[in-house]
């Protein structure tokens, strides 16, 4: 029992040095799992980090903010791009009855400025080569469907109506909240692709920008941009946004179809093709037209004469008229055609806003015109309306293609001045002048005029220059004539500094020079030759149309390739000058 006891005490104690021994010696277990713990809590933190930079967000965006409509307004676009008015307002349109209508100040603006609101008598008027369709607030479509309607001030018109007349390409989408509608008239070749997987289109290009839309593989987009990484593109769910190019697969070239047949405006010309010398003649009474024979005997070429026969008399559509039967008949056994001008200014003040904007009066005034034609028999009408207020320029503009309906439909030919256009004048449209007449005669005079502030040239060869370029690129070349001065101006500017000048034509302007000792020396830039003297009235001036700079203006008038010339006005130049305007050899 004693031995058994003594064993029990030393097996003690030697467990207890042992114990002593271990508790002497730290263990590295704790230190590594502290180690563990931090790596794993740093690769976390590394992990969010990485996730929060560079992972797709699947956010969605806020649609309602994106397309800026509700309920039945529809964001309208144009060529992939939203539309806005002048004032920078977003151009919306109205969902209605299952058909989408567009505002016509939108519809003038930038699709066709051929829809003419006649707001006297409430219609829409459109003119096609040989009849006007008239249109008023109780004509349907084949459909059923109104073709306007009118809220407040605002009209609106029915899609289908419009591309019934224009050449426009269209998607809407009007099953979802926002609702929106893209119309595309550009042509040529836009971009395709096709995407290699499911993937966003986003707001903006990033994977941390919101989600617009889903896409799946195979589906087609129309790349709009393409940038380094990423390409902006129209998804075919309406949607206008951003992908990553790695997705973009197959990108190619299409053409824009159209299957849009166009009204045919054909335009009368020459027989015998060759090209228009015109000359004005300028008629200010019935006795004016036995001065025909005298002014023509050395105007070897001419073969076309306008007499300024008709003046307007009145805002009621009312006209003088110095036609002639005689006259008529000595121009054709001349070989001339006839192309009789009617003017806005010989017989006084003419209220344009009461004349164009009054439908029964447009119709009166074109009625009138055209029996006078008829009764006469002249070969065709030149209309020459000047200083026409731009508040009305659509309306003059509508004027014309109204008569051209006449004209066409009677074999008349139809012909417009204008000036040589400038940002100011713009509303003169020579583009849509030139879409329904049969010419369109670019008066490159008066570059410096009665009230100029300053003395110039009437026409330099710049002026000129720009009249041409200006109407060709606008107006097929074969219905261009460009109008050149018979006479130019001698400025006088007094001694304390009051400038005037008065009008002289060429051959009376030679007079001058020669009466008053003027030396003329050439301005190489302005194509003219230039002279001045001193006298007891003051400084006089004179930038000289002749021989010279005449032919430097028919050198580009030839080279232009347009079809014709013409001349204001007879009898203002020397005898034999008109063979400086040949344009038939």
């Amino acid at each position: 029992m004693e031995q058994e006891e003594k064993r029990e005490l030393g097996r003690s104690r030697s467990r207890n040095g042992g114990e002593k021994r271990r508790a002497g010696k730290r263990s590295p277990v704790p230190v590594l799992t502290a180690f563990l713990f931090l790596f794993i809590l740093g690769f976390l933190g590394a992990a969010m980090l990485y996730v929060k930079k560079y992972m797709p967000t699947s956010k969605r965006a806020d649609l309602s903010e994106y397309f800026d409509v509700a309920g039945d307004n529809v964001q309208v676009y144009l060529n992939d791009e939203k539309e806005k008015t002048e004032k920078d307002y977003l151009v919306v349109g109205r969902y209605k009855d299952g058909h989408v209508y567009l505002p016509y100040d939108f519809v003038y603006a930038s699709l066709n400025k051929r829809f003419y609101w006649a707001s006297d008598v409430s219609e829409f008027l459109y003119c096609l080569p040989k009849e006007i369709v008239k249109t008023n607030a109780d004509e349907t479509l084949s459909d059923g469907s109104p073709a306007f309607f009118q809220d407040g001030k605002q009209l609106y018109l029915n899609t289908d109506w419009i591309m019934q007349y224009t050449d426009l390409r269209c998607q809407q989408f009007v099953d979802t909240e926002q609702k929106r509608i893209f119309l595309d008239n550009s042509r040529g070749q836009y971009t395709e692709a096709t995407l290699s997987g499911r993937e966003a289109v986003r707001l903006k290009g990033g994977v941390k920008s919101e989600v617009l839309t889903m896409l799946s593989k195979g589906d087609t987009v129309t790349v709009l941009e393409s940038m380094e990484k990423w390409s902006k593109v129209r998804t075919g769910d309406g949607f206008i946004g951003f992908l990553r190019n790695s997705k973009l697969t197959d990108i190619r070239k299409e053409t824009a179809k159209s299957g849009f047949q166009a009204p045919d405006y054909t335009h009368i010309t020459r027989e015998d093709g060759s090209k228009i010398e015109l000359g004005f003649h300028q008629i200010t009474s019935p006795q004016a037209n036995a001065g025909l024979d005298a002014l023509t005997q050395s105007n070897s070429g001419m073969n076309v004469i306008a007499p300024t026969w008709f003046s307007l008399s009145d805002s009621e559509g009312n006209f003088v008229s110095y036609a002639d039967a005689d006259y008529v008949a000595m121009a054709h056994a001349k070989g001339y055609q006839i192309f009789a001008t009617v003017n806005n200014f010989d017989q006084g003040d003419v209220d344009e806003k009461k004349l164009f904007r009054d439908t029964s009066i447009r119709e009166k005034l074109i009625e009138a015109l055209v029996q006078a034609a008829k009764d006469s028999g002249i070969d065709g009408l030149n209309i020459d309306f000047e200083l026409v207020p731009e508040s009305v320029g659509k309306d003059y503009v509508q004027f014309m293609r109204e008569l051209s309906v006449r004209c066409r439909n009677e074999g008349i030919i139809l012909s417009v001045d204008c000036y040589v256009p400038y940002d100011y004048n713009r509303y003169y449209d020579i583009e849509e002048l030139g879409a329904y007449c049969d010419y369109v005669i670019i008066m490159c005079y008066d570059e410096h005029y009665a009230g100029s502030k300053e003395a110039g040239s009437v026409s330099s060869i710049s002026y000129v220059d720009r009249g041409i370029q200006e109407a060709i690129a606008e107006i097929p070349k074969e219905q261009v004539i460009i109008a050149v001065p018979f006479y130019t101006r001698v400025w006088i500017t007094k001694s304390d500094g009051k400038l005037s000048s008065e009008a002289m034509g060429i051959r009376r302007a030679q007079e001058w020079v020669k009466q008053k000792g003027v030396n003329l020396s050439w301005d190489e830039e302005l194509g003219q030759n230039y002279g001045s003297v001193e006298d007891s009235d003051g400084r006089k001036e004179i930038w000289m149309e002749d021989q010279k700079s005449m032919q430097l203006k028919m050198k580009h008038i030839r080279e232009a390739g347009v079809v014709g010339v013409a001349a204001w006005k007879l009898g203002q130049e020397p005898d034999g000058f008109w063979e400086n305007l040949r344009m038939n050899g």
